[in-house]
């Protein structure tokens, strides 16, 4: 009997992998459209192929995911396939290490249900082909959890701490998992030596990159995008997040209010609406309770804390998975109150979500990248660069992206001058009020005016 038990559990999971295999496939077949951050990580992976290392430790975008796509870089893959495939072994790797969470805190039926709407779910599916680290981040979230929930000793907390590292090494905001998981621990009392052992092996993992940091700015910092984040959000004149607190901790309280309220309805439109309902039943039919509400307990606190200081709903995608296991008992309740209308039920939702998983969003997005690129290559050739804050265009039309930090003109003109840039690229909303200097002259307005291109002359 217990081996048909194990036997029907590994079919649920193998199936739910080919499904998600085959969804996923499709989605990269149909080729999205790039992110505006994918090339850098591109750019990233092309550093570590050429040996600068400390330029990936030390960047704006965290190394892991950079390091992965040139490792299979290095096999032979070309840069632009190997960053989609990293993002596609990662996406599906989150299956059944969500299957195995969701089973040891739920049951089995519970994880059949989570491991099969996670191979279909848009946001999933469309995370595992982009050139992104948002599916290594939730894969990294859901083993860390696993690791923790399965840690019986100091071993077991010390693997749970090296994955909080590894998280951090994906995203900044992992480095909450190392509080988080201490709390954890010592919920499931732990030994104050295991907490230890847990702290020191995420540090350890943690620190070539705070230490090049630091070595490099002269400043601890989890991350560069700290003084960025400063400054764009009028927080303070400080360049680390932990400045800021000292110095207006009133004014990063009220940013983390609001900035949680807007995460909060990115994370509610990252879950989708097909599963608000089954959501809402698992959440208020039987409310998890102890280690049931781990995930929800986590992708709260990720919501409230250091997502909520710059809120994005690219950012919610990790926590999606965080999610799926109070949805998948709320799928359940809603199919016993259902009866024999449940499988019809089931292949509907199934049919919306591979549906909103296979749809390519943002049509205009596309026509307006081509026509860009067409226009670049056209007008001006190849072997050029193009200040822009996406990235995308400069990456299309095979020149070299310089990145602004902010959409001021100001700074991208800066920018351009230190980099001997010719060409800059803006929304008219981005200089609205803005005196062009004589020495930017307007090329065209692509896209139906949506953008602007100077041409830069020397001063």
């Amino acid at each position: 009997m217990a081996l048909r038990s194990k036997d029907r559990r590994i079919d649920r999971l193998l199936v739910a992998v080919g499904i998600g295999f085959a969804v996923r496939l499709l989605c990269l077949v149909r080729d999205p459209l790039l992110h505006p951050d994918g090339p850098a990580y591109l750019r990233l992976a092309a550093n570590l192929l050429h040996g600068d290392v400390v330029r990936v430790l030390t960047g704006y975008y965290s190394p892991l995911y950079p390091a992965l796509v040139a490792g299979l870089g290095a096999l032979g893959l070309p840069l632009p396939l190997a960053g989609r495939v990293a993002a596609g072994i990662a996406g599906l790797a989150m299956l059944p290490l969500l299957h195995g969470v969701v089973r040891s805190l739920l049951g089995e039926r519970a994880a059949g249900a989570a491991v099969l709407v996670a191979a279909l779910h848009p946001a999933l599916v469309k995370a595992s082909a982009q050139i992104l680290p948002e599916s290594l981040a939730a894969t990294l979230l859901l083993a860390w959890m696993a690791a923790l929930l399965a840690a019986r000793g100091a071993r077991g907390l010390a693997a749970a701490g090296a994955l909080a590292g590894v998280a951090y090494l994906a995203r900044p905001e992992g480095a909450l998992l190392l509080p988080l998981g201490v709390a954890a621990a010592a919920g499931r009392r732990h030994r104050a030596g295991g907490l230890v052992v847990y702290l020191g092996a995420g540090l350890l993992v943690m620190a070539p990159v705070v230490v090049a940091l630091h070595a490099r700015s002269g400043r601890w910092e989890l991350s560069p995008r700290e003084a960025r984040i400063m400054r764009s959000t009028g927080l303070s004149g400080e360049k680390t997040l932990l400045g800021a607190v000292r110095q207006e901790p009133v004014a990063v309280l009220r940013r983390i209010v609001a900035g949680a309220g807007r995460q909060l309805a990115d994370d509610a439109k990252a879950l989708g609406p097909l599963l608000w309902l089954p959501f809402a039943f698992g959440l208020f039919g039987g409310p998890p309770r102890g280690e049931q509400a781990w995930p929800l307990l986590v992708a709260g606190a990720f919501t409230a804390l250091p997502l909520a200081i710059n809120p994005s709903p690219r950012y919610a995608v990790p926590l999606v998975p965080l999610l799926l296991p109070t949805t998948a008992a709320g799928l359940l309740a809603l199919g016993a109150r259902l009866g024999r209308g449940a499988p019809l039920a089931a292949a509907a939702l199934g049919v919306g979500l591979t549906a909103q998983a296979l749809w390519l969003s943002h049509p205009f997005d596309r026509a307006c990248w081509e026509e860009v690129r067409s226009l670049l290559r056209t007008r001006y050739g190849a072997d050029h660069a193009l200040v822009a804050v996406d990235g995308r265009f400069a990456y299309g039309a095979g020149w070299e992206p310089v990145v602004p930090d902010t959409t001021d003109p100001d700074d991208a003109l800066a920018l351009a001058r230190r980099t001997g840039t010719r060409l800059w690229m803006t929304r008219p909303s981005w200089i609205r009020g803005w005196h062009v200097p004589t020495q930017a002259k307007p090329a065209a307005r692509p896209c139906g005016g949506t953008f602007v291109l100077f041409e830069l002359e020397d001063q």
